[in-house]
């Protein structure tokens, strides 16, 4: 059948065209370049993954010398963006952890993940995914901590990575990432939330949250959080987890009260503290003329994380 539209004072035809058969289904694509790494003999390959709409986030994975399996640890902070610039920046100006976990028989990895939409966890149902015409179909757009559960399920296929010894280390954003993650039931071996911010999985009045809102004591942020829906998906995590707060930190109250409610709820959780100057203190180790210059508050810290890894997925 042909048709002619008139656009204008053009006469264009329309042509019908059979429709093309798109119910087969496609292999995944996933893109790896490896770059050396600054003052190190183990390399990165930066990772392209498709999440789950199809879109692509970038992600660094470095492994010791050997076949492995090995058990890997990947860390991420901060609420999303940035792409391979990112990935590239901390694999070479935050290493100094990552390399003390290389050191000890761990795959590593550093995260990026779509960016944060403000509280929008709070008012959202879990993604669900179906297809409409042989195509996908969400509930909702995809979240970042969407993104994370994606990364989680590549990385167990790589052929020298231990499936069973996944584990996770998120700083801030990332630490509540990995609260909303295991709450919905990714599942790892362990993980470190350092300083998480928790306000969306505690049900957080997004009014009484800001960049410069101060909530150092539990009782500061008590009277604007919804236990009864924290709690329920609190209950749902099963993955032990460490707790790391800081001390003074603007939201010290939050953390303490994420420890505090799981604790209540059964979850395998354990906390600990530290007074340092520097919000992600565990993985934020800085440099100086090209040496990591850790003081000893963070060396305490990297040894506390390493002893709990030891505990649930040593090498």
């Amino acid at each position: 059948m042909r048709k002619t539209v008139l656009f204008g004072l053009l006469l264009v035809p329309l042509v019908s065209l059979p429709q093309q058969d798109v119910s087969e289904p496609l292999e995944p694509a996933v893109f790896v370049f490896t770059e050396p790494v600054q003052n190190s003999d183990i390399p990165v390959d930066i990772t392209l993954l498709e999440t789950v709409d199809g879109l692509y986030t970038a992600m660094g994975v470095r492994r010791p010398k050997g076949k492995g399996p090995f058990p890997i640890v990947m860390f991420f902070t901060g609420n999303g963006g940035g792409g391979v610039p990112w990935v590239r920046h901390q694999i070479n100006n935050r290493a100094y952890t990552m390399e003390r976990f290389l050191t000890e028989g761990y795959a590593v990895a550093w995260l990026r993940y779509r960016a944060e939409v403000w509280f929008e966890y709070t008012r959202v149902p879990p993604l669900e995914v179906s297809t409409h015409l042989a195509h996908q179909l969400m509930n909702r757009p995809p979240l970042e901590y969407n993104d994370l559960n994606t990364i989680v399920q590549y990385v167990k296929t790589l052929p020298y990575i231990d499936e069973n010894k996944v584990g996770l280390i998120g700083n801030s954003h990332g630490g509540g990432m990995i609260l909303k993650a295991t709450a919905e039931g990714m599942d790892i071996a362990a993980a470190i939330t350092s300083e998480p911010d928790a306000s969306e999985v505690l049900q957080m009045d997004p009014s009484k949250f800001s960049g410069d809102a101060e909530y150092r004591t539990m009782d500061s942020v008590l009277p604007y959080l919804d236990k009864k829906i924290a709690m329920e998906r609190l209950s749902r995590i099963n993955t032990p987890i460490l707790m790391m707060g800081r001390e003074d930190d603007h939201l010290q109250g939050i953390f303490e009260t994420t420890y505090a409610w799981m604790r209540e709820a059964g979850a395998n959780v354990e906390w600990i503290t530290h007074d340092h100057p520097i919000h992600g203190y565990l993985i934020r180790v800085p440099k100086e003329n090209g040496t990591y210059k850790p003081d000893d508050v963070q060396l305490e810290a990297i040894d506390e994380a390493l002893e709990f890894f030891g505990k649930h997925m040593a090498p």
